[in-house]
């Protein structure tokens, strides 16, 4: 199977073939593509112009797998093209041969102990320095120009179970339920009349389906702690492991904060207010700006129109205008997206002095950064987003690289599984009436703060 699309991290791109011209005139390296010979343990890999000197079978990193993983090159070989247009090839033989999932070759530099690394080997691109491969000839390529969009896993050698609508409880939709089944079953048999036998005997069915339904609804939904509706039968549970119930938690929400200069801000000298203006009459001040003061929070607090929101860390907080939006990184792609389960992305990053050594991004370990869609994702418009494409994420890892085809700083960012995306995040898009590229659909906020409901008040002696 021949994979042959770039991927940098996560990234997902359908029309990358302008970046292979601009590696091949810069004098990078890269890799072309990956092929599996019939045996399933040869892989020939070509690269984008003439192979590098020094490669050893350390140099050669395969990823993925479900079944089989921990794929490793037993040996390799070179062989070079004397016509200078054309591109050299690399033999590489496996331990074993993998299954029907994707898999990844990469060409890296080795660690200190002599493994593969993570890196990309010297003098190839961050982007090409390797490919996506299926060790099954049926399964199909992603980046398939045919289809002109990505496809899913291999097709089942089974065929699908029927779909069912495991959701109906009642009468009227398990009723519904038994007649469509019946009409894929026996087709011939379309009689709906209620005297009818057949009729007679699905309104059964039903009748009995939705009176075992009640009772499961009735007497095992309480039973278990993980199915449990009332809070009384959730308290009984954790209790009989010696786990005394609290009586909640106060809502919390993500703000995201824009600013003009750099602002500090310290513990308990500000807040958050949710301001409802609708409660508002004509006799009232002018509209209330960006900050409240004391006195006109008193006031929305009379009327009722204000919900106050503090931040839940107890540390200084520093919100900087870089932060603001903050550009993604394609690579050079047109049509990119972040698939749902992301863990990772590429943030644009920018010198601030002529020395190149200062950073505008100051992001760390612990920040909370927010994805955001700001343009429709298939017409590349402003206020054709969705609203609902927004997510906030708690960074694990920060690292700074540049890309060094268009002499770009950058910075790599990571996050836990437990905040990967829900949802496919569209990075760049072609739209408009003449289908013309269109960049930052989607942007990434840093001045993130996490908030609560509530104030903190202070008493007296």
């Amino acid at each position: 199977m021949t994979q042959r699309a770039g991927t940098a991290g996560e990234l997902a791109c359908r029309t990358d073939d302008g970046r292979r011209g601009r590696i091949r005139a810069a004098r990078l390296n890269g890799v072309d593509e990956v092929e599996v010979a019939d045996d399933g343990v040869t892989l020939t890999v070509t690269f984008l112009g003439k192979a590098p000197h020094g490669l050893r079978p350390e140099n050669v990193r395969i990823d993925g797998g479900r079944r089989v993983s921990g794929l490793t090159a037993l040996e390799i070989s070179v062989e070079r093209e004397e016509d200078p247009e054309l591109d050299d090839r690399l033999f590489v033989r496996l331990d074993r041969t993998g299954d029907t999932s994707r898999y990844r070759l990469s060409l890296v530099g080795t660690d200190p102990y002599g493994r593969p690394g993570s890196e990309p080997y010297e003098g190839f691109d961050q982007r090409y320095f390797g490919q996506e491969f299926f060790f099954r000839a049926d399964c199909p390529s992603p980046f398939d120009c045919a289809d002109g969009a990505p496809a899913d896993d291999c097709p089942d050698a089974v065929e699908p179970a029927p779909v069912i609508d495991y959701t109906a409880r009642d009468y009227d939709t398990l009723r519904q339920l038994v007649l469509d089944r019946l009409r894929l079953t026996t087709p011939d048999w379309s009689e709906r009349n209620p005297a009818d036998l057949g009729v007679t005997l699905v309104e059964l069915l039903a009748y009995t389906a939705d009176q075992i339904s009640y009772q499961q609804d009735a007497v095992a939904t309480e039973a278990y702690l993980d199915t449990a509706r009332r809070r009384v039968s959730v308290r009984r549970h954790v209790r009989l492991i010696d786990y005394p119930m609290h009586d909640g938690c106060n809502a919390r929400a993500f703000v995201s904060v824009d600013v003009v200069e750099e602002l500090p801000l310290l513990p308990g000298d500000f807040r958050f207010a949710a301001v409802d203006t609708g409660t508002s009459g004509p006799r009232d001040r002018p509209g209330i700006g960006t900050v409240i003061d004391d006195r006109d929070l008193a006031v929305l607090d009379e009327r009722g129109a204000v919900e106050v929101f503090e931040p839940v860390a107890d540390g200084p907080l520093v919100l900087r205008p870089e932060h603001n939006a903050i550009r993604l990184w394609t690579w050079g792609g047109e049509v990119c997206t972040l698939p749902r389960g992301a863990t990772g992305a590429t943030l644009r990053d920018e010198w601030t002095d002529e020395g190149r050594e200062t950073r505008a991004l100051r992001l760390a370990p612990g920040d909370l950064l927010l994805f955001e869609e700001v343009k429709g994702a298939r017409t590349g418009t402003p206020g054709d987003q969705d609203p609902a494409h927004r997510q906030p994420v708690r960074l694990l890892s920060v690292t700074p690289t540049v890309d060094r085809l268009d002499d770009q700083p950058l910075l790599e960012v990571t996050w836990a599984p437990a905040d990967a995306l829900t949802f496919p995040l569209v990075l760049s898009t072609l739209g408009g009436p003449d289908c013309a590229p269109v960049e930052d659909v989607s942007v990434a906020r840093g001045n993130v703060v996490l908030v609560d409901h509530g104030r903190s008040l202070t008493f007296g002696d």
